[in-house]
């Protein structure tokens, strides 16, 4: 049964609509589609077309290991593709019966629900869609409720690390604003937000609520660490980087075809001539890159409810987790797109680096493999995010 409630939610998208068939790469793409017991009893309960009912019958297998959430699965084709889509791209499930008889997954994707302390609606952007609309404006992305409707299963109470005293709703907007501060350049405002973490860590630990107040209030004054890339900085960004996408290779086909095509283009004995020509001509071929990237890095903060994530991290280490996801886009961006022009396909590969981080525990592992690669400490972590 649906409730309705007021959700907040990303300005921009609070009227998103689904592309369908007009996605260029489709959210089930590549990815298993589970159901749990009470979506699969609906939809096989359902009256449907013989067509649909053969697509059914191949397509949904139980679960070896049934549990209540996890009852059946659609596995993806050879291709990658779900055997539900119709060859239009539709699905062909949402096609005949509407959006109600759809896994739970596939009625609320891209959307990301959560109840404690308040109702948001947020929005992934492994979303094509979703990254389309964001990228339209130029302006900070704005937060706002709207009454809206969803059938709502069983919730569970947020865990915190730290006591966050009550003001949770309040420190993750105001995280996000340092983002959006403009009067400084995003690797700064990048920069800004782990020392808040830092300060911040420091804060609940000792639960001082008189310090998180004048900190959310406008008390907030540092000085961030002046850098300048050089050939030694590069070489050790890429050094990373490359680790990175090694232990993430297996995970993404599509991320990884990306990364080797980064490496290869940085790979030479020039390869700072090569960044720095790559720098110029991404940010030349796409001027408002750097609203692109704010708006991404506000939307999967608010989509993972940064820094409370609800696992047993420290704010520092989401703040890695985040700068991992910065550093990758900003790598692929320049390793793959200094000699492109088209939007769609730039598009495409941030959507797929999203799909990499919302489909898999990259947020709870980032960390860890940055600091197994020697890049964990706030020096090494503000070097990275600077080239």
């Amino acid at each position: 049964m649906k409730e309705e409630h007021e959700y907040l939610l990303p300005a921009p998208l609070k009227n998103f609509v689904c592309k369908m068939g007009a996605c260029r790469h489709a959210c089930c793409e590549g990815w298993p589609i589970t159901f749990s017991v009470d979506d699969y009893f609906r939809l096989m309960g359902s009256e449907h077309s013989a067509e649909l009912g053969e697509r059914l019958d191949r397509g949904i297998k139980l679960n070896l290991s049934p549990t209540p959430d996890r009852y059946a699965i659609i596995y993806p084709k050879y291709d990658g593709n779900c055997p539900m889509r119709l060859p239009d791209g539709r699905c062909s499930i949402q096609a005949e019966l509407g959006e109600g008889v759809l896994a739970a997954v596939c009625r609320l994707y891209p959307r990301g629900l959560h109840f404690d302390p308040v109702y948001e609606c947020s929005f992934s952007n492994s979303c094509e869609g979703v990254l389309e609309v964001l990228f339209e404006s130029d302006a900070p992305i704005s937060f706002v409720k709207k009454p809206m409707a969803f059938d709502i299963n069983a919730r569970r109470k947020r865990s915190y690390v730290f006591d966050t005293m009550g003001r949770e709703e309040d420190i993750r907007l105001w995280l996000i604003s340092l983002v959006q501060e403009r009067a400084y350049p995003l690797t700064v405002r990048i920069l800004r937000l782990g020392k808040a973490l830092l300060a911040l860590d420091d804060i609940m630990e000792r639960k001082d609520k008189a310090a998180l107040d004048t900190l959310l209030d406008g008390g907030f004054i540092t000085d961030v660490p002046d850098i300048c890339v050089d050939k030694e900085h590069l070489a050790d960004g890429l050094h990373i980087m490359e680790r990175l996408l090694a232990i993430l290779d297996g995970r993404s086909n599509s991320v990884c075809d990306y990364g080797e095509e980064a490496l290869k283009y940085f790979t030479s004995d020039n390869s700072f001539d090569a960044y720095l020509n790559a720098r110029q001509s991404f940010e030349t071929t796409f001027p408002r890159w750097e609203i692109w990237f704010e708006h991404m890095l506000v939307n999967h903060m608010f989509f993972e409810q940064f820094p409370f994530q609800d696992r047993p991290e420290k704010p520092w280490d989401e703040f890695v987790s985040v700068c991992a996801v910065y550093s990758l886009l900003r790598f692929l961006s320049l390793g793959c797109f200094s000699a492109r022009e088209s939007y769609g396909a730039y598009v495409d590969m941030c959507a797929a680096l999203f799909r990499l981080v919302g489909h898999t525990a990259f947020s709870a592992y980032a960390g860890r493999m940055l600091a197994s690669v020697g890049c964990h400490m706030p020096d090494k972590v503000f070097e990275l995010i600077s080239l």
